[in-house]
């Protein structure tokens, strides 16, 4: 993708693209619990003929474990359509290893499972004398894990990270992601990992050979990781409202985070989607009308101009906004060019 900005679909996007790239965490549950809409929005795509493979930062679960997951939530999934950060960074270690390379494997059982598949020697601690430290998320790490990871960096294995998200969307909430576990041991150790996952372009590459897509889109509702990933990996990225991004994110977003189409949910998959064009200083898409005046999103009604937060917002309102928002900061040179922005609501469908 090059322009950092909205593009148009005249078509649902499950007709107009081969494989979605979905994340998890955030889009299609929380937690144990799914998102509302998730299952069935899925089940319709896939009966449009859009294949399905899912991607996840989380590295604790093994594909088998999440496909089981999917499955209890009415999404039957096999394990070959789940790409997991684990996966991308036992592909990394093993093609850089030799017959020395032995891997300290920080993590869950998916981390483990994933290196032990490509064959690689996995050791248990520190005194093993591991040349490379893996470090993934798991909820049952603890100080002794992440102390046998810096002793093993201490005496010289190289350090990788599966990702860095620093928090993780559950379903009583955020709480720390492997982003933060992984920041303990760079403070310790004073050395900064590699990363593997998001928003690595890999990653996403990997998910969309592995489903043989040609013309695939990645969805997310993470600015830094999905959406981030999606344009360095050159792909499309549809961002919904569900997760760990709102609305005031997506309008202060930087070019390299942008997606190139918004919805509230996984059911805008089975939506077109107007593209926003510029008349003059005023962005409209489809009935909606918006522009920047004094740090803020102004919207031109029937009834007169309505500044944002005010009421409720259209959400061809909310991608005109973002394109004017986008624009306005672009041509200041600026991050954004937006205040403090309010609290944001969608209208109900």
């Amino acid at each position: 993708m090059s322009a950092a900005t909205l593009i148009g679909c005249d078509r649902p996007l499950q007709e107009e693209y081969d494989v979605a790239l979905l994340d998890l965490d955030g889009v299609v549950y929380r937690g144990a619990d799914g998102v509302p809409h998730a299952a069935s929005a899925i089940d319709q795509a896939r009966a449009a003929g859009l294949r399905s493979m899912f991607v996840t930062n989380n590295a604790a679960r093994s594909p088998q474990t999440v496909a089981r997951h999917l499955t209890d939530l009415g999404i039957p999934t096999g394990p070959e359509e789940v790409t997991t950060a684990a996966q991308a960074a036992a592909a990394l270690v093993a093609s850089e290893a030799d017959e020395d390379t032995r891997v300290l494997a920080i993590g869950g059982d998916g981390l483990r499972e994933a290196l032990l598949d490509l064959g690689l020697t996995v050791v248990d601690t520190a005194a093993d004398a591991p040349t490379v430290v893996v470090q993934g998320f798991a909820p049952t790490l603890g100080w002794p894990d992440l102390a046998e990871a810096v002793y093993a960096i201490g005496a010289g294995a190289t350090h990788i990270a599966s990702n860095v998200d620093a928090t993780l969307p559950t379903e009583r909430g955020m709480a720390p992601g492997n982003g933060s576990l992984v920041a303990a041991v760079v403070h310790a150790t004073g050395v900064q990992p590699r990363s593997t996952g998001k928003p690595q372009p890999e990653i996403f590459q990997q998910a969309a050979s592995r489903a043989g897509g040609r013309h695939p889109i990645v969805v997310g509702d993470r600015l830094n990781t999905d959406l981030a990933g999606a344009r360095a990996a050159c792909y499309p990225g549809l961002h919904v409202l569900t997760g760990v991004d709102g609305m005031a994110e997506v309008l202060k977003a930087r070019p390299e985070y942008r997606p190139s189409y918004l919805a509230a949910d996984l059911r805008g998959l089975a939506q077109a989607h107007p593209e926003p064009r510029a008349e003059d200083d005023v962005w409209v898409c489809g009935q909606a009308r918006a522009s920047v005046r004094d740090g803020t999103v102004v919207f031109d009604r029937p009834d007169g101009p309505v500044s944002l937060g005010v009421t409720p917002i259209s959400i061809d309102e909310f991608r005109a906004a973002a394109a004017a928002a986008w624009a306005a900061s672009d041509a200041a040179g600026v991050a954004t060019v937006l205040s403090d922005v309010p609290a944001l609501t969608l209208t109900a469908d």
